[in-house]
């Protein structure tokens, strides 16, 4: 193979690529323990390129553990598939010299798929090798705070500007992001495009979340797909759109029932897929595997409600648990652990929850219909709906899941660059124990740097907190 190809000229996405090619790999070995895992280990590093077996000693070894549990296995694995499918798109359309935007995470893709574009989640790319590898992105976070950027300020910005200046990541043709959800990453988009020399589109988000809001979001919104053509002299094709648009509504329609049967108690599914559905909902409409990844789920969760059987180890009573701001995507097997120490199980965050009743499906009768319908979705999405506006609108949104999904407890573990976030918690913990008679925990992490709050650190303060519980 030629060094030309994107795959294996940037380092992100091959270790990517690698990442997903060693779980799927773990997978296919059917173990379910890790030591049944390592009666295959000489073998599988046998088979697997010397630059996938050089990943395996940083791979988090509780990370292996939890994905070989029969309860999250089947998940995941779909979901690897889907990513890897996904990347192999985005550098197959790169090799073939189509433009190449890179999107703010939670804008949907089936625009930039309907003009013939090359949509890449830059700030997606790191986010997966953070939750797979133990140095996780910690080189180009250091080296962007040698530079000058204090480390409050949002690692899913500087993490992807550094690697792109590095070569570790494509420079894109243009950037893409709507002004929501910070202050801190609209500043870094000011940042990029001045140090990486790259146009930024921005598709300006009202504060309000009203009907005169959403007009104005709408209007910003069309604005940016003829800016779009008129930049990259590609056109929006029709029946491409309408191709993406309805797997995103298939996917969306598990998705919606997923949610409707964690209302079941005991819950009936498993919380480490919590990241996982975070990831697909910026993926919406990508590729079929994705709409697997989510039918998984629900067929999974569906057939334990119907069966009357739980994923939680025997005689463990259940503790629902919302987690009142988001999951913490550096250590994906905190779910899963959570479950088997204490039977908590995960309901819903800020960033996982997107309610049918407030986003619904995409109207694929027209052009229009669908422009509109992705603006909405797009307007609705975690970290613009709940973040933009009032505080009200995101305290009522967990108080909401949290009456509906029976919450017996919250954990509001923070990302500290979140600073806009921190103003939450006792305001969260005040309302859902005066509303609900809900106990909550706060505490600090970094969703991309685990050196902030070490693994162990976790454990111990969750312990503390569930044993008041059990």
């Amino acid at each position: 193979m030629g060094n030309n190809r994107a795959i294996e000229k940037y380092e992100y996405f091959r270790r990517v690529d690698a990442i997903c090619d060693l779980i799927t790999g773990v997978l296919a070995t059917g173990a379910q323990t890790p030591e049944e895992l390592g009666e295959h280990l000489p073998g599988l590093l046998q088979m697997v390129p010397e630059y996938h077996a050089s990943l395996v000693p940083k791979v988090y070894p509780d990370l292996v553990e939890a994905i070989l549990k029969p309860k999250n296995r089947n998940s995941v694995g779909m979901f690897i598939l889907a990513f890897k499918d996904y990347l192999t798109a985005l550098t197959d359309n790169m090799d073939e010299g189509r433009p190449l935007v890179s999107n703010f995470p939670f804008f949907s893709p089936e625009i930039f798929f309907s003009m013939g574009l090359v949509p890449c989640l830059s700030e997606v790319i790191p986010f997966v090798i953070a939750i797979a590898l133990t140095d996780g992105v910690v080189e180009e976070l250091d080296e962007s705070e040698r530079d000058g950027l204090p480390g409050h300020v949002c690692g899913f910005q500087k993490v992807p500007m550094k690697a792109i200046e590095k070569g570790l990541l494509p420079k894109p043709d243009l950037f893409i992001t709507n002004t929501a959800p910070c202050d801190s990453s609209n500043i870094m988009y000011q940042l990029i495009k001045k140090r990486l020399n790259v146009p930024v589109m921005m598709v300006d988000s009202p504060y309000y979340n009203d009907t005169k809001a959403f007009k104005y979001f709408l209007a910003e919104f069309k604005k940016m797909v003829e800016n779009l053509e008129k930049a990259t002299g590609s056109t929006l094709d029709e029946d491409r759109l309408r191709r993406h648009v309805e797997m995103g509504n298939e996917q969306l329609k598990y998705m919606y029932g997923l949610q409707e049967l964690r209302r079941h108690i005991p819950c009936p599914d498993p919380g480490m897929h919590r990241v996982l559905d975070t990831l697909a909902v910026m993926m919406t409409g990508t590729n079929e595997k994705l709409v697997d990844y989510m039918r998984i789920c629900y067929e999974e969760a569906k057939e334990r409600v119907e069966q009357g059987t739980t994923f939680l180890p025997e005689g463990k009573k259940e503790i629902r648990t919302l987690w009142s701001w988001s999951h913490l995507p550096n250590m994906l097997s905190l779910p899963s652990w959570l479950e088997d120490e204490f039977g908590s199980t995960f309901l819903e965050c800020s960033l996982s929850v997107l309610p049918a009743e407030n986003v619904g499906y995409v109207d694929t009768a027209s052009v229009e219909s669908m422009i509109e319908g992705l603006a909405w979705r797009s307007f609705n999405f975690p970290m613009h709906r709940n973040v933009m506006g009032h505080t009200d609108i995101h305290v009522n949104d967990m108080l909401t899941v949290a009456r509906a999904y029976h919450a017996q407890a919250a954990l509001f573990g923070g990302n500290q660059t979140c600073k806009y976030g921190w103003t939450l918690p006792k305001i969260m913990s005040d309302v859902l124990e005066e509303e609900l008679g809900i106990p909550s925990i706060t505490y600090e992490v970094d969703y991309l740097d685990a050196r902030f709050a070490p693994h162990p650190s976790i454990r111990a303060t969750l312990t503390e907190f569930f044993q008041t519980l059990v």
